[in-house]
């Protein structure tokens, strides 16, 4: 039976992570009032003409001419500052059509297009395509539906049909491109107000800035997840059309690629604000707590949360010292604990460091404790203490992935053998298996382990490559090293993968990045100090304890252990 309840909460803390990130972005999103600015097409980037000549083609088999480009400050302030959009006008119907790049950008669902009929009593129809999940509340003056389709033909044909119903009774405005922009303008200008008589946002910069209060945010974030689910079913059915219609699969342009990228690391920095993060950890500890009840007894529950804190806190101290940055530390139901952080540029030398700076004091004040406490008249705790500061770090040390001892191996040894990375995951996907036998909740990592092998092996066909141009040819920015990157997936058919899926290959490949370029010095230093740490935790471990069971046979940490065990 406690096999089976292993799959139910592995896909109960799936869902719960992403409701939680999308509730931190919501949270972090800032929004603004929205300006629209009609361009030149010399202004335009050329790469995206090229790319909304896909959007018109399509456009104009239902009477749409292009008309202009706009130059928006989205609602939303996001990177970047601001956007390109094409506006496409229909002379039968009166109607404009609105065409922008939608995020995150997917190759089967690239373009957001919108379909706006204006009226003389200053209404205005509006058609979007997926976006109703993200409006707050009504929009002032707007007669909004939306819809979840695949085909654009579609849609316009929703937007034809209510646009009849509503003439029997309204008079259609025929508007000028400039005029549309400065009614859409004022349009959201009203709204935002709005939202801000409801409290529904709160300025936070002199009026020009808002953020969704808490409320709010958790109830779009529930729509936005469902909106999610129903955007994933737009893909499918375009990923299927795309096999006998080939125009569908849109290929992205290297500088959009670049984009999305920097626009996903805004979004995930910071994404546990100061005021949240004690919070979180708050939370997540009286989870993990809940959950080891069961399994710990009081005293030695609190030796293990504290044995957690030293590991975790050993590893927070060395990320702050070699510059990473929105640490925190975060309990694991079942599991332990994790330190979080980021540093997008970290070397060899500082991942080797923060890997070992967790397992390595404790492990060593175990050793200590097991020693000076070693004769019988020591209290019972103090013997629980050293056991488990022994067997949780040097069991950490193992050179085993997912645990510090075997990133630290990865690294060393493997990154820059791209495919010998692979084995080696997936020899320790197959250990932390065998383990889950014995210890259930070890099976909770399976699924992460899974997606590391699956992310690893795409990142191996790249890296193999990537590392004999940049040994010829280093990139002299991380800019040029993004631009490589996504051109190397490009070559492997990987830019039409989900972008999740592109961007976390993406992080992998600059991580290794950064470690490829370590000297072989370096590098061998750095594995002898691994061994020798190993090593002589393993010796100070048997020193400690085993022969303290030979001499005085009053102490008996087998039964110690059991008592663990048992409790």
């Amino acid at each position: 039976m406690q096999y089976l309840l292993y799959p139910v909460v592995i896909y109960v803390l799936l869902v719960a992570v992403s409701y939680l990130v999308t509730f931190l972005q919501l949270r972090k999103v800032m929004l603004q009032y929205p300006s629209y600015q009609v361009q030149a097409v010399e202004n335009i980037p050329s790469y995206l003409q090229k790319l909304f000549l896909i959007p018109i083609q399509e456009l104009q088999e239902f009477g749409f001419q292009p008309s202009c480009y706009l130059q928006v400050k989205p609602m939303l302030k996001v990177y970047p500052n601001t956007a390109w959009e094409i506006l496409l006008y229909n002379e039968t119907f009166n109607c404009y059509a609105k065409v922008g790049i939608r995020h995150p950008i997917e190759p089967l669902h690239l373009f957001d297009i919108e379909f706006y009929s204006f009226f003389k009593d200053k209404t205005c129809l509006v058609t979007t395509n997926g976006k109703g999940n993200t409006v707050i509340g009504k929009i002032p003056f707007f007669i909004m539906q939306d819809f979840y389709t695949a085909q654009t033909s579609l849609q316009w044909q929703y937007h034809q049909r209510r646009l009849k119903q509503l003439k029997v009774h309204k008079t259609p405005k025929l508007l000028s491109p400039e005029a549309f922009t400065q009614r859409l303008q004022i349009y959201f200008q009203n709204y935002l107000n709005s939202l801000v008589k409801l409290k529904h946002i709160l300025p936070i910069s002199r009026k020009v800035l808002f953020r969704l209060n808490t409320r709010l945010a958790l109830k779009l974030t529930q729509k936005i997840i469902q909106g999610n689910n129903q955007s994933a079913n737009i893909i499918k059915q375009r990923r299927e059309q795309a096999k006998t219609k080939s125009k569908l699969l849109v290929e992205i342009p290297i500088e959009l690629e670049v984009e999305g990228f920097r626009r996903m690391e805004r979004l995930q920095q910071g994404l546990i604000d100061k005021k949240l993060r004690p919070w979180a950890i708050l939370g997540s500890f009286v989870l993990f707590v809940v959950t080891s009840t069961n399994y710990f007894g009081t005293q030695t529950l609190i030796i293990f949360i504290a044995a957690l804190i030293l590991h975790e806190g050993g590893h927070l101290i060395a990320m702050k010292l070699c510059g990473y940055r929105d640490g925190s530390l975060l309990f694991l139901p079942f599991l332990g604990a994790v330190a979080t952080a980021r540093k997008d540029d970290a070397t060899l030398t500082q991942r080797f460091c923060v890997a070992l700076a967790g397992p390595l004091p404790g492990l060593i004040l175990g050793v200590l404790l097991a020693i000076i406490f070693k004769d019988a008249s020591s209290s019972t705790w103090v013997k629980q203490a050293s056991w488990i500061l022994i067997c949780l770090n040097l069991f950490n040390l193992l050179p085993i992935y997912p645990l510090d001892g075997g990133q630290i191996i990865d690294i060393l040894l493997f990154s820059r053998f791209p495919y010998s990375d692979v084995a080696f995951k997936a020899f320790g996907a197959i250990i932390i298996s065998i383990l889950g036998v014995f210890h259930p909740a070890l099976f909770l990592l399976t699924i992460p382990l899974a997606l590391n092998i699956v992310y690893s092996y795409r990142a191996a066909k790249v890296n193999s490559k990537l590392q004999k141009s940049f040994r010829t040819n280093p990139p002299s920015n991380q800019e040029n090293i993004l631009y490589s990157l996504f051109q190397s997936l490009q070559q492997f058919d990987y830019h039409y993968l989900p972008f999740n899926s592109r961007y976390l290959l993406v992080k992998k490949l600059i991580e290794r990045y950064h470690c490829f370029n370590t000297k072989r010095i370096t590098k061998v230093i750095l594995a002898s100090v691994y061994c020798v740490s190993l090593l002589v935790g393993i010796f100070g471990s048997w020193q400690a304890v085993v022969p303290n069971r030979v001499v005085n046979k009053s102490t008996d940490y087998v039964g110690i252990q059991q008592e663990i065990l048992d409790e």
